[in-house]
């Protein structure tokens, strides 16, 4: 069966994909939405309940948290998808180089990956933030060092799969380079697995980012962010339980929906491979 046909028959992954793109629209836009600044404070008017004037209300400093969402997702999103694309490019670039050429290169790398991932994810990226202090160039570096291992193996396991198929080895017993026959006869059935994982992999990124923004370590004031709304919320909790709703259940929908689309897309991916 057709990935897409699956997606269009599939009434959840439609709305999935109509909310995650009505939402990236308002996050692009959000200039244009958004009716006030983000960081504006107005002390004078904290913690007003949801209005016509402030659609989610307001946070403990006067700042519209309806702007801020449409702000916040600006760093959590595309932060994410910039960190995902470079695991995967550095995945790509140390799994095929793994994979294609064997021998003491594929030895090294995989012992390295062995040690990297054996190490507490959540852990390791808190000692890089804490070594290099919180920023967002610190944020990308730490969550990609301790994730592109992952895909590493992940490829190199995908290419010594196809480097066993005869057209392959016909290729490279006949002169062709190894790099050659990487990109043309290995990387364009890889790329199936790899847009899977990817899809899957987002949501994850998206809650680590969120996870060391909320202990305080990740994106600091006064950007707004999901994890920081949440962080920030969490003071007044007790009193302002409301507060913490805008940003959790964003959160929330989004990964799960972004979980719902990779699992839809895994299926279709594995059925037509079946076919």
């Amino acid at each position: 069966m057709d990935v897409m046909k699956k997606i269009v028959k599939d009434r959840v992954v439609l709305v999935s994909i109509l909310f995650l793109s009505l939402l990236m629209l308002g996050i692009i836009f959000a200039n244009i939405l958004s009716p006030y600044d983000p960081n504006k404070q107005d002390i004078m008017n904290k913690l007003a309940h949801p209005s016509s004037e402030h659609f989610f209300g307001t946070d403990m400093l006067g700042r519209d948290i309806f702007s801020r969402i449409l702000y916040g997702g600006r760093v959590t999103l595309l932060l994410s998808f910039l960190i995902v694309f470079l695991i995967l490019l550095i995945g790509l670039i140390f799994g095929g180089i793994s994979g294609m050429f064997g021998g003491w290169i594929d030895a090294s790398m995989m012992r390295f990956c062995d040690l990297m991932l054996s190490l507490p994810n959540e852990m390791m990226s808190l000692c890089i933030i804490g070594i290099l202090g919180p920023s967002l160039l610190t944020i990308i570096l730490a969550l990609t060092l301790v994730r592109f291992p992952w895909y590493v193996k992940m490829i190199r396991t995908e290419v010594l799969n196809y480097k066993t198929k005869n057209y392959v080895v016909f290729s490279l017993s006949s002169g062709k380079s190894k790099g050659w026959v990487f990109k043309e006869h290995i990387f364009p059935p890889i790329i199936r697995a790899i847009i899977v994982y990817s899809t899957l992999d987002i949501s994850a990124v998206i809650m680590s980012i969120s996870a060391l923004s909320f202990l305080g370590v990740g994106i600091q004031p006064p950007t707004a962010e999901w994890g920081r709304m949440l962080n920030e919320s969490r003071e007044i909790a007790v009193v302002e339980p409301w507060q913490m709703i805008p940003a959790g259940i964003t959160l929330f929908l989004v990964i799960a929906m972004l979980n719902y689309i990779g699992d839809a897309v895994a299926e279709g991916i594995n059925e037509m491979n079946s076919e």
